[in-house]
């Protein structure tokens, strides 16, 4: 009787966590994570899937009043990739100059940019590079920039978030990263911002600098916008930066066009790889 009762019950069980382990690995971006690729030194995986890109008209007039063009809202579909979990910094970059004798970026040889920032610190996002200099040092390292879809899917995750921690814009109190709001007026160490990381473990992807995209600044698919930056002129910046206000320039829908040639003091990056299957 007894010997009954327990087999029955231990179905029970057994069927309770078997529908938990599946929900789990349906929804939760921790187990993605744990059933993830061994991802290679310093980056993080984003497993393959679809995603909410963008903003709905409501959250995209924000945008729109600083010219961002981020509406419809839309699903993408990803194949999985890797993307580094901080920005690249002033020392890695730094050993990439050395190495290929690159010219030396006009923020560490420009007398008034030079008086005007502190001097670069290696554990610091490298800042103040061109949309060439951040393509020439991925393809360096065997890399390459990542696009604005995976960019955005990083910083937010699938539910449509507007920050990487949710949404709500924490601009004051317990900060949860390094925009103008934080009044810190530079670049901090990468990671200094644990508590503002994405779903997928990834840093400061609202704060310290705004990073380029391989992406060209278009519309999107179902947009009847018309502006003039659109087409092959303008990459895509994403994230906000120490010197803009956490909204809108650190939601993770925003976007912006910038000259690929455009070197601001703002501007970093980091880098993606594709899956290997």
């Amino acid at each position: 009787m007894f010997e009954g009762i327990f087999e029955e019950k231990l179905s029970q069980v057994i069927l309770y966590f078997s529908i938990l382990i599946f929900t789990m690995a349906g929804c939760s971006h921790a187990v993605k994570e744990v059933m993830s690729p061994s991802s290679p030194e310093g980056m993080v995986y984003i497993p393959e899937g679809w995603f909410l890109i963008g903003s709905n008209e409501e959250e995209g007039r924000t945008g729109m009043a600083v010219g961002v063009d981020e509406i419809p809202r839309h699903r993408v579909w990803l194949k999985g990739f890797y993307i580094d979990r901080y920005e690249v910094s002033v020392g890695e970059f730094r050993e990439f100059m050395l190495s290929t004798n690159r010219k030396v970026p006009r923020i560490w040889r420009v007398e008034a940019w030079v008086n005007m920032y502190p001097e670069p610190k290696d554990n610091h996002p490298m800042s103040g590079v061109t949309w060439y200099d951040a393509d020439d040092y991925c393809r360096w390292v065997g890399k390459r920039l990542p696009t604005e879809a995976e960019w955005e899917k990083a910083a937010r995750g699938t539910d449509g978030r507007q920050f990487p921690w949710g949404d709500e814009p924490r601009v004051s109190g317990n900060m949860r990263a390094n925009t103008l709001d934080a009044a810190i007026d530079w670049t901090m160490p990468g990671g200094s911002y644990p508590e503002g990381a994405s779903p997928y473990g990834v840093h400061d992807m609202a704060g310290n600098v705004m990073e380029w995209t391989s992406s060209w600044y278009q519309s999107y698919p179902g947009s009847d916008l018309k502006r003039e930056s659109f087409g092959e002129k303008y990459k895509v910046m994403k994230g906000g930066s120490w010197e803009n206000p956490a909204v809108p320039f650190a939601r993770t829908a925003h976007r912006h066009a910038v000259d690929p040639i455009w070197d601001h003091p703002g501007h970093g990056f980091r880098c993606a790889l594709d899956e290997v299957r």
